[in-house]
């Protein structure tokens, strides 16, 4: 019985890890990956390519991209180089090719993570009639703020980079656990004066 119960759990337990993973393979159009490191996808822990539309905050969230639904939308840069969007994320991207943006570096501000816990960036490929409307979703490994991207989807070039981010748990400043503590120590001397003074 013991052996049994033994051999479900264990089928139980990678059912669920495989499940995990299922977007935790490369894309088919390309990568973003470390620039010292041609090919590599260090920099990115999973992806997921996306539909037959351009990519958008309902997609991410009613798709569950990666695990999560409370995706919201930072930042949009067309590879013209006009930042759009509700967040300041400089991403200055650098295409390295006068042809077509296929291939360039990103950055943008590593305060970013401070705010949200998951950010992910898209590729969205620049040919709809060719090859239609592709793209392909990364999420970064926590922390990584620069990279390079390679992407081919056929088209002659790339679109845009967007960038999405799950919001973070606020934290505390020190200040207001400060204020917090001598505000509750006031109380617990109230009390206490109180006290002594029944008695």
């Amino acid at each position: 019985m013991k052996k049994k119960l033994a051999i479900f759990l264990c089928t139980i337990a990678l059912v669920f890890s495989v499940a995990g993973n299922v977007w935790a393979t490369p894309c088919d159009y390309g990568g973003i990956f470390d620039c010292s490191i041609s090919g590599s996808l260090s920099l990115s822990s999973d992806c997921r390519d996306g539909g037959d539309k351009n990519d958008a905050v309902l997609d991410f969230n009613d798709g569950n991209y990666f695990g999560f639904n409370d995706w919201e939308y930072l930042s949009k840069i067309n590879l013209g180089g006009n930042l759009e969007g509700l967040v300041d994320i400089d991403l200055a991207v650098t295409p390295t090719s006068t042809t077509g943006t296929l291939t360039g570096t990103f950055y943008f501000n590593p305060n970013t993570w401070l705010l949200y816990d998951n950010i992910a960036i898209v590729l969205k490929g620049g040919s709809q009639i060719i090859s239609g409307v592709k793209w392909s979703a990364y999420l970064l490994n926590t922390g990584v703020y620069e990279g390079c991207w390679d992407y081919d989807d056929g088209s002659k070039d790339l679109s845009h980079l967007s960038v999405y981010g799950t919001p973070g748990t606020p934290v505390p400043e020190p200040a207001t656990l400060l204020l917090l503590g001598s505000g509750l120590i006031g109380l617990a001397g109230i009390g206490r004066k109180k006290f002594f003074k029944k008695a």
